[in-house]
């Protein structure tokens, strides 16, 4: 699964080719999913994050090879995802190929064909910003009408199957299961008052986290997974960190992020967009802020410890305006 990087560059190196995998059983996957004259090109993204992922390249066309993570992480969800989502008119990859284990790379294999274009958060010039993201929003709404078995990390050990399983049974346990000893490990970049703020938003809203079923979360959502071409919209990319929550988790996650790569506020295109498709409740802009502070927090946990950088920069102030501007 790809996660946000700690301290991302705005040209990140290109990772290195990984030891443990077997480079000539690539080759022979992009060559075969992919005949043309000479031989496939196949690279590294510098943004595949933590996942083994490929870029392969014959006679003008595109592919993406992806891998598990460990031996266990079947990428049948993700397969299972992008059938279920393309079937309802969401612009995300098709996927051309799925080996639920490799034999000779001892894990799951999946091939998707390209999304046009770029990332809006990796250039924004002479792009209407305010169009591509008001059609994202669209499709972000139909995502959010996927239903999950359950909360949290969608389930990797159950094959190819009918639905999404997620690994707990509510959505309390999801969203406030570690939230104290998450508190305490930011006790050191947020004030007495905020960690006290944060708790008494919890109190004020319990009733929000007793949602009865679980919804399909991208769970990374942020400008650099949507793409466009000439200002155009051409979909949204990358399902390696689904999770079940509720359909306000990804909206708050691209709020948290708002302004980190564009240099302007942006997340209200995003919103009309969803609400073209789902109508507003008088809540949900209270809700989206509690999941801004809330995924704020967890990550700002997740990164105690690590090297200080323009991300984790970034990302302690935005978790203190987003406690500092919590609705009552």
């Amino acid at each position: 699964m790809t996660g946000q990087p700690d301290d991302p560059a705005p040209t990140p190196p290109r990772p290195a080719p990984d030891p443990a995998i077997d480079h000539v059983a690539i080759r022979a996957i992009a060559d075969r999913l992919l005949p043309g004259t000479g031989r496939p090109v196949v690279s590294r993204p510098a943004s595949g994050g933590t996942t083994p992922v490929y870029r392969v390249r014959r006679d003008g066309t595109t592919l993406y090879l992806r891998l598990g993570e460990t031996a266990e992480a079947d990428l049948a969800p993700e397969v299972h995802v992008h059938g279920r989502l393309r079937a309802l008119g969401v612009r995300v990859p098709e996927v051309v190929s799925y080996e639920p284990a490799h034999p000779a790379l001892g894990r799951s294999v999946m091939v998707t064909t390209e999304i046009a274009g770029e990332p809006v958060g990796h250039d924004d010039r002479r792009v209407d910003v305010g169009t591509v993201l008001r059609a994202a929003g669209r499709d972000l709404a139909v995502i959010a009408s996927v239903g999950v078995d359950g909360f949290g990390w969608v389930r990797r050990d159950l094959g190819i199957m009918a639905g999404l399983t997620a690994e707990l049974p509510t959505l309390r346990a999801f969203a406030l299961g570690d939230v104290e000893d998450q508190l305490a490990t930011v006790s050191a970049v947020l004030t007495p008052a905020r960690v006290r703020a944060v708790r008494e938003a919890v109190a004020r809203h319990d009733a929000w986290f007793d949602a009865g079923g679980g919804v399909l979360a991208h769970g990374d959502f942020d400008t650099t997974h949507v793409y466009h071409r000439d200002g155009e919209y051409t979909g949204i990319i990358d399902f390696g960190e689904i999770r079940g929550a509720d359909r306000f988790y990804d909206l708050g996650h691209f709020a948290l992020h708002d302004g980190e790569r564009i240099p302007i506020l942006v997340a209200h295109h995003l919103l009309v967009g969803y609400h073209e498709v789902l109508a507003p409740a008088p809540d949900d802009g209270s809700r989206i802020h509690l999941w801004k502070a809330l995924i704020g927090v967890r990550t700002l946990a997740r990164l105690t410890g690590r090297p200080p950088g323009p991300y984790r920069a970034f990302l302690t102030e935005a978790v203190q305006r987003a406690i500092d501007t919590m609705p009552g």
